[in-house]
């Protein structure tokens, strides 16, 4: 998640000179000398200026919501959730929702400024809205962009922008039929909206334009979420809605899904994750429980963290084998959150792979494929309709039915953009169905913005779930899906949770007869299945921030000269002990909830390097592997799950690449659940294979030295334990 792509600005700063108007034919008339100045004044125009200037520049005055004039600084922390989060502007074509360049504001003066390219574009940047949290604004200028320069009040345009959008959602939909809540969010908004023009003073119309914004993003929101499930349950004949959970363990397995089953049916589905390392065997019986209760199959044989450990054969042969095993699957998931940047470069081909061998050996199911919601949190290229753009051909796409993405608000706020959004995915996808793939909120690691309820994220969980789940049915040809990507921890015990989906069931059967389910007949579940390991919860991986552009370039110091360790040899374990070489071992006494609590220490690397993480293990229950790539581990480079048995076992990460770091933060994190036990560790490597070991203290004989604990009553480092 380190490629913040560059290459794009330069490309488009070359086309942006190009376009710098030349009035040759003009200056022909003109006298030598006159033609003489006017070039002198040409020239020094773009000098001054600078060659992005083609269009003019965009000016933006920004108010808080009692008209207070804000500095770009405020702004920017308003912006970034009090440095919570990172600088999110990026400008957008506004037809299609691409990518055009990155962190485009600057100070000007005491405002924020960003130049027009030689195209009309849109800004997209995180903004503010009480009670509902951040939403990503698009500023757009009624839809056409800005293509002239000129100064606008932010929040004013916003809100005008906005309106706009909400009136065509309106009118897409003459059968919604308004409610109180609705009218009176509407009203206000159209009331602050009234209470300002183009004459008023520019701190009148800011507050104006909050007031009317924050207002706004609660119609906009009860419009979708009571419109989705009266338009699903009047179409459900001939677009079956998916109500959607994930499954990431075999554990439990039964009461999981009796609970989805009895939440769901007749439109449950579960999503499979099929863990790295683990065949289909592991998951026989969970499938086969499911289509016993009547619920659909959603198989996803790759999830995005582990892609770049298959490569492009081992990517399709590993769907051969689960399509073979399970031909009572419903559907599969032939790429997942394929625009994030940790994915291989080879992810398109991969998926067009998948999708050719479910379409040769399971003629009839529903290929499927998640976008990862990001507009702008990552590169020009990662962007997620841009991403889209250069790597999904006409063939590939032709094997695609069903397009989805997974969305974190928490990461990557969405909001009043929903709609936009969820139209432009119909509009690049005309002939596939489309829908959320994943959902949840208040990930760890990725808490950034906040959405609903800044001060109570059970409730906020509970909000999000409750919009998203119904909104996303609130257009043609979306099948609904959510996906819920932490459903087994959240869900379990949660019975307002619970009633957002039973609720939505409820109103979709009410209308018409209900659907049957064509499950293919199965065998008859036996007993819950021992795995070995035991198939466990997927971390999601975490936006790669994007740099803002600073006005005055900042000298990088250079980096400081770290002596090289020596190379390790290899230990051989003392057969029978609890220590794999030496004397001393780490001890981690995993609890039975995930408590996401960490062991680690700071890691020298060589920039430009390729290196593996590894340890040895024994023991009981499982922990997860990290490597970050920054001190607030938000780019994970690698991860890998360590599960401990009886016997010594090596665990090792996929390779991964430092880039330009001096450092990296190598982690053991308490991530999964119902994998309690004591596990002990020995001999922790980050390095090449064979080559250097990087890590300081790798066996523990310097007892509690170099290693960092936030768990003290988790991790210890003993000697003889």
């Amino acid at each position: 998640m380190e490629n913040n792509n560059n290459s794009d600005k330069d490309t488009e700063n070359e086309e942006d000179q190009v376009a710098v108007a030349r009035p040759w034919l003009t200056v022909f008339l003109l006298p030598a000398l006159v033609v003489g100045a006017l070039a002198l004044l040409i020239w020094g125009v773009i000098v001054t200026t600078g060659i992005a200037q083609a269009g003019g520049t965009i000016t933006l005055l920004f108010f808080d919501r009692n008209g207070t004039a804000l500095t770009p600084s405020q702004v920017r922390l308003l912006s970034n959730n009090s440095g919570a989060g990172y600088n999110s502007d990026f400008l957008l074509n506004p037809t299609n929702m691409r990518a055009i360049s990155s962190g485009p504001l600057y100070t000007s003066g005491s405002n924020l400024a960003f130049n027009i390219p030689s195209q009309a574009v849109s800004l997209a940047f995180n903004w503010p809205t009480l009670p509902n949290g951040f939403s990503l604004v698009i500023l757009d200028n009624g839809g056409v962009g800005f293509s002239a320069g000129g100064t606008y009040n932010f929040t004013y345009q916003a809100a005008r922008d906005t309106k706009k959008k909400l009136d065509a959602a309106l009118a897409a939909r003459p059968d919604y039929v308004t409610s109180a809540k609705f009218n009176t969010a509407y009203q206000a908004a159209s009331t602050q909206l009234a209470s300002v023009d183009a004459y008023s003073p520019e701190s009148a119309k800011g507050k104006a334009g909050q007031l009317a914004l924050d207002n706004l993003a609660v119609a906009y929101d009860v419009l979708l979420a009571e419109y989705g499930p009266v338009f699903a349950a009047k179409n459900k004949a001939t677009l079956p809605p998916w109500l959607g959970f994930t499954v990431d363990t075999v554990s439990n397995y039964q009461v999981n899904l009796d609970l989805a089953a009895s939440l769901a049916a007749p439109y449950g589905w579960i999503r499979v994750v099929f863990d790295a390392g683990q065949g289909p065997s592991t998951y026989t019986n969970l499938v086969n429980y499911a289509k016993t209760k009547g619920l659909k199959v959603l198989g996803q044989p790759v999830d995005s963290t582990y892609d770049k450990g298959y490569t492009r054969a081992q990517y399709k042969q590993r769907f051969i084998d689960f399509i073979t095993a399970f031909p009572q699957i419903d559907a599969w998931e032939v790429g997942n959150e394929v625009n994030g940047s940790w994915l291989s470069s080879e992810i398109g081909v991969k998926i067009a792979d998948a999708a050719a061998e479910v379409k040769a050996r399971a003629p009839g199911k529903f290929t499927v494929l998640t976008l990862f919601w990001q507009i702008n949190t990552d590169s020009l290229a990662n962007s997620m309709f841009t991403w889209v753009n250069t790597n999904l051909p006409a063939a590939t796409r032709a094997n695609i039915d069903v397009v989805t993405f997974s969305q974190y608000q928490e990461q990557a706020p969405m909001g009043v953009v929903f709609d936009q959004v969820m139209k432009t995915m119909r509009a690049e996808f005309p002939t596939q169905k489309i829908g959320l793939g994943e959902l949840g909120y208040w990930i760890p690691g990725q808490q950034f913005w906040w959405a609903y309820n800044q001060t109570d994220t059970t409730a906020a969980k509970r909000a999000v779930a409750a919009q998203y789940y119904n909104a996303a049915l609130a257009y043609p040809g979306s099948i609904g899906g959510v996906f819920w990507w932490t459903y087994i921890t959240d869900f379990k015990s949660d019975t307002a949770l619970q009633q957002v989906v039973s609720k939505l069931r409820d109103t979709l059967q009410a209308s018409g007869s209900t659907p049957t389910p064509t499950a293919t007949p199965t065998p008859t579940a036996t007993a819950t299945p021992t795995p070995t390991p035991t198939a466990t919860a997927t971390p999601k991986p975490s936006p790669t921030p994007t740099a803002s552009p600073t006005p005055t370039p900042t000298a990088t110091p250079s980096p400081t000269p770290t002596a090289t360790p020596s190379p390790t040899p290899t230990p051989t374990p003392i057969l029978g002990g609890n220590v794999f070489s030496g004397n001393w071992a780490a001890v981690a006494s995993i609890p039975t909830q995930a408590t996401y609590q960490d062991f680690y220490q700071t890691v020298p690397v060589t920039a430009g390097s390729q290196y593996t993480a590894s340890v040895w293990v024994k023991g009981a229950g499982s922990l997860e592997l990290q490597v970050w790539g920054d001190s607030s581990w938000t780019k994970k480079l690698a991860s890998a799950k360590v599960s401990a048995g009886s016997t010594w076992t090596k665990v090792t990460t996929p390779v991964f690449k430092v880039g330009s770091r001096s450092r990296i933060y190598l982690s053991f994190d308490t991530a999964y659940s119902s994998t309690a036990g004591t596990m002990y560790l020995d001999e922790v490597f980050v390095g090449t294979s064979g080559g250097t070991n990087r890590v300081s203290n790798p066996g523990f004989e310097g007892g509690n030295t170099s290693w960092n604990n936030d768990a003290p009553a988790i991790f210890s480092i003993k000697n003889a334990p």
